[in-house]
């Protein structure tokens, strides 16, 4: 092993243990040839090889003047329009160097070689340690899973949100044609998962704040999640989605003593059918932020035995409605809120959908093996949802001989003809599914790939999944649950009296907080547009640098309450984050033209931040009603039930 690659090897098992470990295991590729450039002294070489039954020999770089070539090549690069840069090809390196100095600070730069001998043959003769440890660097090499792409770029959602561009090395392109085409699509397909994601959060970040900030007593004051963990470690789960194929199996998990030996988690969508079947789960799991989701608890009977298992950002009414235990799961931004009367809780994974959040429970739990059933992410049968599932319920209403329940989920699916795309089912038959779904599949074959523990596939239909093992459920059942599970942890119905009163009082703190942050902002707004008018004067300058100064030092203060209000202003934090790299990635040289961009930022800023001090208010000042209103319902006299008072 050359000290060239000792250093580059030491750099990578640092930054990039995988690419680092896939090196170590492949040989050098024998056909690559180095020789000194003709004109500008810096390395070139050739790689002679088989492609289509023929010797070729490629050039992997000009064989006169290679960093120039190279320099061209980082040329087309448009940082000022991109947040993500993918090189498509390592070749001799140069190209990815320039690249990676001049990404730092402005964009997400990420290097794919199909050929990792090719990779090593390079890195053994040159030392290129210096940029593949910049941290803005990913190095991928060889063939890549969705699963790992998933994991690895999920954290950067925020900038390859603000555009990805494809950089290609025509060597590579000669060379591997159909592995960059196979990987651009990979990452096609992560971008829109992302991008969904994303959107999800700017979109919704007002709603979400509301829902969790109005669910603040049960967070601090009833039963968590903490109890849970490894509860039911080594035993298996079933977890039931509302997918087409449940009405398959479902009536397995009815026979006598089936609950007693799996654990059965079900997504709230399926609570009543499976109620109905004579099958009651264990938990039950929430998340969704939407009010509809109320229709899934109406006229429910006391379900003592049935754990409801939410995260906190599910709409309120959904934790005022459930006629049985409630837990809940941690959160980041309510614990912040809490501030001297937070609790640790022991985190679960938020999911996408509730099928996900059942997955992290059940890991949780320490479940093992993990048994899913009704997990189509397709429209088995020409079907949206298993029949008989609440929302037929929540369509009862449309119903007519001319516009049937089947009628009804085919236009559920029509209703996103441009996002329908065919694949092949686990039975090889043509299924349909859309973006949303595919988007819900990455995320779980990363999970899947992650899991320590076994997950089977007991669908019996729908997409395929990568990293489980397809079985019927009734041979799951047969080879799994063949003992009885322990006794799990029960949780109390009512919250703590003491809890909810400390809880009142602290709201009413941050609500006057909310206020002194937003007086700050106020009065910084013409601070910063006196600035713009008086820009060349550097006496007014001087003077409106001193009160900006007061205000930076009042808001530190207040640093608290400030990181509350920036949940709610993620379409702010967005665009700012978007502007600051477009001033790095075009500085005219001009400190004049730089200091009035930085300042049109500061003002758009200073502007989101004043609308999410008012919607903070309005949030915290229902949550402390909230708060005020459950106190009143714990004093009432204990005749009433709590089916009784989740109906009213």
């Amino acid at each position: 092993m050359s000290e060239i690659f000792q250093r580059n090897l030491q750099v990578l098992q640092a930054v990039h243990p995988a690419a680092a470990d896939r090196l170590t295991s492949t040989a050098a590729h024998p056909g690559v040839a180095f020789a000194p450039a003709r004109q500008d002294g810096y390395q070139t070489a050739s790689l002679t090889t088989e492609q289509a039954g023929r010797s070729i020999t490629v050039s992997l770089a000009s064989r006169h003047r290679p960093f120039d070539e190279a320099s061209r090549l980082a040329d087309t690069a448009e940082l000022d329009k991109h947040g993500c840069i993918i090189v498509m090809g390592l070749g001799l390196g140069y190209h990815a160097a320039l690249l990676a100095e001049r990404t730092a600070g402005k964009a997400l730069m990420v290097v794919y070689e199909p050929d990792v001998s090719l990779a090593r043959a390079v890195l053994e003769q040159m030392d290129h340690s210096d940029w593949l440890a910049k941290r803005h660097v990913v190095l991928l090499l060889g063939e890549v899973d969705d699963a790992e792409l998933t994991r690895r770029f999920e954290q950067h959602a925020g900038v390859i949100s603000q555009g990805v561009q494809f950089v290609s090395h025509a060597p590579t392109r000669r060379l591997h044609d159909q592995q960059l085409k196979t990987f651009t699509d990979q990452f096609a397909k992560l971008v829109s998962y992302l991008r969904t994601n994303m959107a999800t959060t700017l979109v919704n970040a007002a709603v979400t704040c509301r829902n969790l900030t109005h669910n603040l007593g049960h967070y601090a004051a009833g039963a968590t999640v903490n109890e849970l963990a490894g509860a039911a470690a080594g035993f298996p789960a079933v977890l039931v989605s509302a997918g087409p194929s449940l009405a398959r199996n479902v009536q397995l998990l009815a026979e006598p003593g089936v609950r007693d030996r799996v654990v059965i988690i079900a997504v709230q969508t399926v609570l009543k059918p499976l109620l109905a079947r004579g099958i009651r789960p264990h938990f039950v799991t929430a998340l969704d932020y939407h009010e509809i989701s109320a229709r899934f608890y109406e006229s429910l009977p006391d379900l003592p035995d049935v754990t409801l298992v939410a995260e906190p950002k599910a709409h309120p009414v959904v934790l005022d409605r459930y006629p049985g235990p409630i837990r809940v799961l941690g959160n980041s931004f309510l614990d912040k809120l809490l501030g001297p009367l937070v609790r640790p809780i022991t985190p679960i994974r938020a999911g996408s959908t509730v099928a996900h959040l059942s997955l992290y429970l059940a890991q949780h739990l320490g479940c093992d093996p993990i048994i899913m059933v009704g997990q189509d992410l397709g429209f088995s049968d020409g079907l949206y949802y298993c029949p008989g599932t609440a929302i037929d319920d929540v369509w009862a209403g449309e119903l007519n001989p001319f516009n049937t329940l089947d009628m009804m989920q085919w236009q559920r699916i029509a209703r996103h003809k441009s996002n329908l795309q065919k694949r092949v089912d686990i039975n090889e038959r043509p299924i349909y599914s859309d973006e949303q779904m595919l988007t819900y599949l990455a995320q779980f074959e990363r999970d899947f790939a992650a899991a320590p523990q076994t997950i089977i596939d007991a669908t019996e239909g729908g997409l395929p999944k990568q990293h489980t093992a397809p079985m019927t459920l009734e041979s799951a059942l047969a080879c799994y649950a063949n003992r009885p599970l322990p006794q799990l942890p029960a949780a109390s119905i009512e919250p703590d009296r003491d809890r909810l009163r400390q809880v009142g009082d602290l709201l009413t703190d941050r609500i006057e907080q909310v206020k002194q942050f937003r007086t700050v902002s106020r009065k910084t707004m013409p601070i910063l547009n006196n600035m713009l008018r008086d820009q060349r004067d550097h006496a007014k300058m001087n003077r409106l640098f001193d009160k900006l100064e007061k205000h930076k030092k009042r808001a530190a203060e207040l640093g608290e309450v400030f990181a509350l209000v920036n949940e709610l202003n993620q379409v702010g934090l967005f665009n700012r984050v978007r502007a600051d790299r477009a001033i790095e990635a075009d500085d005219t040289g001009d400190p004049y033209e730089r200091q009035r961009r930085q300042l049109d930022r500061d003002v758009d800023n200073i502007d989101w931040l004043i609308q999410a001090c008012d919607e903070t208010l309005d949030i915290f000042t229902g949550a402390l009603k909230r708060v005020a209103d459950q106190q009143a319902e714990i004093d009432e006299p204990a005749t009433v039930g709590a089916s009784e008072r989740g109906a009213a």
